[in-house]
């Protein structure tokens, strides 16, 4: 009888202990989700209201606007020089020295194309890298002072338009399904952005 009693006095015990564990751990869990700090960026909206991303992406169109100038300009000479050769009597040396002509600023024409096309490509590709790594560097400033966890990208919720593979392609990258507004830090960032450029540009 008293070998049963302290069985089930042990038995007690353990559960008592058990259940004891089980909460602690619960406690600490608890704690730890309550202090683990979660923020959302909408990196689209960044991009958009970045004023550094709107200043560059002017100078660029400028340049695109200068290359597409020359070309038209290349353009009017050939179809000038292409009018005057066609008055040009057929086998006579000016006609002949115009149609050489017309074939080197034809090949001109093509190759300096193929420049600006090149030139524009790669200004666009440096000038999205550079706006891109800026915002990253910021979204981790702005974790590290507001003592964030882990900052999370948010990516657009519309789906409308476009192709069956576009609306795929959105659904497979969406992480972010739900966020409250206290966590989303969008604002902070495109502000310190914003700030740090004025500062750089001397205002």
């Amino acid at each position: 009888m008293k070998l049963t009693f302290v069985k089930v006095s042990v038995m007690c015990l353990a559960f008592t202990l058990l259940a004891s564990l089980m909460c602690a751990n619960i406690n600490i869990a608890n704690a730890e989700a309550e202090d683990f700090k979660i923020g959302i960026v909408d990196i689209s909206s960044v991009f958009e209201k970045y004023k550094k991303r709107i200043d560059l992406d002017q100078e660029l169109k400028e340049q695109e606007k200068g290359f597409q100038s020359e070309i038209n300009k290349k353009k009017k000479e050939i179809i000038d020089l292409d009018e005057e050769t066609q008055l040009l009597d057929l086998g006579s040396e000016s006609r002949s020295s115009n149609e050489n002509l017309l074939e080197r600023k034809s090949v001109e024409l093509e190759g300096y194309a193929k420049f600006a096309e090149r030139q524009l490509l790669k200004k666009y590709k440096d000038f999205f890298e550079n706006i891109y790594q800026e915002v990253i560097k910021k979204v981790e400033e702005v974790g590290i002072q507001e003592g964030f966890d882990l900052i999370i990208k948010k990516e657009e919720s519309s789906l409308k338009g476009g192709e069956i593979s576009d609306l795929q392609f959105k659904i497979g990258i969406r992480t972010v399904l739900y966020h409250s507004d206290s966590v989303d830090i969008t604002l902070d960032v495109i502000d310190a952005l914003n700030a740090s450029y004025s500062k750089e540009k001397g205002e």
